[in-house]
């Protein structure tokens, strides 16, 4: 059974960098206008940080880059605690974990990138991409593929496109509500016991519902 998992990318990210060469294993191209031309709305920010933002979005050739992994940081990324994994669930992440960006498009864990500013709010993102994004998923020929993305990223795919398989995953409580609090850190624990594990079977987690022969949602009572 092939299956991809796939996670968001965060705000938040680490400023150091050691490597001169971008090495990516997925063919892309940069939205260098949208970057560039970028207001303050469009990025979220004003003035100083605005500067910053725009100062370091026009050097990125000129900087270094870091794996993708490294780059992230944040509540998730900090949960999954990846340099602590054991190498096997490392192997287990980098094969089955696929990071959406709207910078990058689609990166692996291994992936090294430049330090950027760009939302998923930023105008003219989601024209950008169209359906590079559900092309390219569906490429890779995979029977399942596990949706734990946030709403705002899920508008870069068009999954009634998508030939494989959907498993939506839905953190709830006792009361049978959305987990909200927290659910980034619980959200990213999980998928280090996936990772540890090394095997993912959706049939064996708790309340399994088929929406139709394409999409299962599963909910997880924490």
């Amino acid at each position: 059974m092939k299956i991809i998992f796939l996670i968001p990318p965060s705000e938040t990210k680490h400023n150091s960098s050691f490597y001169k060469k971008e090495e990516l294993c997925f063919v892309f191209e940069k939205p260098l206008f949208i970057w560039k031309n970028a207001s303050e709305k469009d990025l979220k920010c004003k003035w100083k940080r605005y500067e910053e933002a725009i100062v370091l979005n026009n050097s990125i050739h000129e900087e270094q880059t870091i794996e993708a992994i490294k780059r992230y940081t944040g509540v998730m990324y900090n949960a999954i605690n990846y340099a602590w994994m054991s190498g096997s669930a490392k192997k287990y992440f980098d094969k089955h974990f696929l990071i959406l960006s709207w910078m990058y498009w689609i990166l692996r864990a291994y992936n090294k990138i430049w330090n950027y500013k760009l939302p998923i709010e930023t105008k003219w993102l989601l024209n950008h991409w169209n359906d590079k994004i559900t092309n390219s998923l569906n490429e890779l020929q995979v029977d399942y593929i596990v949706d734990l993305l946030p709403d705002s990223y899920k508008k870069m795919i068009d999954f009634k496109k998508l030939d494989s398989k959907i498993i939506n995953i839905d953190f709830i409580n006792k009361d049978w509500k959305k987990v909200s609090h927290w659910v980034k850190k619980i959200k990213w624990e999980w998928i280090k016991a996936i990772c540890e594990k090394r095997e993912f079977d959706y049939r064996k987690l708790w309340n399994v519902d088929f929406e139709d022969e394409k999409i299962v949602k599963v909910r997880i009572i924490i």
